[in-house]
């Protein structure tokens, strides 16, 4: 995610508050980025034969489309003159997911900003199903915005897994640590770094004694390039699901890092079992990364009939 030159963005028209609108800006200011506005709309009402004639539903499409770019036009209209480039494109499609992730491969933009909202409470922590497609088969660095505003300086957590580099890329840490280090610098925030080094009991019974010395010491050592304070580098002993939101509570965190990894032959990209709920629970925005290569690979792993 270094170097930042073009930002998509996901406008959501049925709402006043763009929320990714307003975070995605503040990147693009600081980093000179470009912005793309991106409406991905679909109505069952306007397929061929649900209620109209097909081209009467055509010509409905194509008016809800001109619409939609009208909207997001008056909307670049502000932002121009701040010195930022906007383009926009408005496109239809179902799934709504499938069309944003061909609008990436074809835009190829360096990070992907989406608003993550729920409109019932007893939901409002569960991430959506277009989130949860997005957060495993987007190729590039995609931000899933909540609605927690960030402050002047906001708090990066990068959550590594040093111990586990059969399960990833190697340099993958590297990689997550670099991002969240990108936002840290454009923000003019802070970072921190965060491991679970818990092992589980042996047969359920014994527990696994961890030397938290040596795996601090290996983990600085990975990330030696970024001179992380001892105090910006949490090492713990709890399991994930417990020592992380902990950790984004005491910091009062912003963004959590997190990378998807591969866990099958097909590539079917996914974040872990843990981290999954993790993500479901956490009240703050959330930066998922790929390992390096995955672009090439994204029609293949997304399944045919998600």
């Amino acid at each position: 995610m270094r170097d930042l030159q073009k930002i998509l963005v996901i406008i959501e028209p049925e709402h006043d508050m763009q929320l990714a609108l307003g975070k995605a800006l503040r990147l693009a200011r600081e980093s000179g980025a470009a912005l793309e506005l991106l409406i991905c709309d679909h109505n069952p009402y306007l397929e061929d034969g649900y209620y109209f004639e097909p081209l009467q539903a055509r010509k409905l499409r194509e008016e809800h489309l001109a619409a939609n770019r009208k909207l997001l036009e008056e909307m670049a209209s502000v932002i121009r003159p701040q010195g930022v480039t906007v383009t926009v494109d408005a496109v239809w499609g179902n799934p709504p997911y499938r069309h944003i992730i061909d609008k990436v491969l074809d835009s190829n933009p360096d990070l992907l900003v989406q608003s993550s909202r729920h409109h019932e409470k007893i939901s409002r922590l569960l991430l959506s199903h277009q989130d949860w497609q997005l957060l495993r088969y987007c190729p590039c660095p995609l931000l899933l915005v909540k609605d927690l505003p960030w402050p002047e300086q906001p708090v990066m957590v990068v959550a590594v897994d040093p111990n586990h580099v059969n399960d990833k890329p190697a340099d993958f840490d590297i990689q997550l640590t670099a991002a969240g280090s990108e936002l840290q610098n454009l923000t003019g925030g802070s970072l921190h770094v965060f491991h679970s080094c818990y092992q589980p009991p042996v047969s359920g019974l014994y527990p696994v004694k961890v030397d938290i010395a040596q795996v601090r010491d290996s983990t600085r050592e990975l990330l030696s390039d970024f001179a992380l304070p001892d105090a910006q580098l949490h090492i713990e002993q709890e399991e994930v699901r417990k020592s992380l939101p902990a950790l984004l509570d005491r910091l009062k965190a912003n963004v959590l890092v997190m990378g998807a990894v591969s866990r099958s032959a097909i590539d079917h990209f996914l974040v872990g079992s843990t981290a999954e709920r993790l993500l479901d629970s956490v009240a703050q925005d959330v930066l998922i990364l790929k390992p390096e290569g995955f672009k090439g690979r994204v029609k293949k792993a997304m399944p045919e009939n998600l």
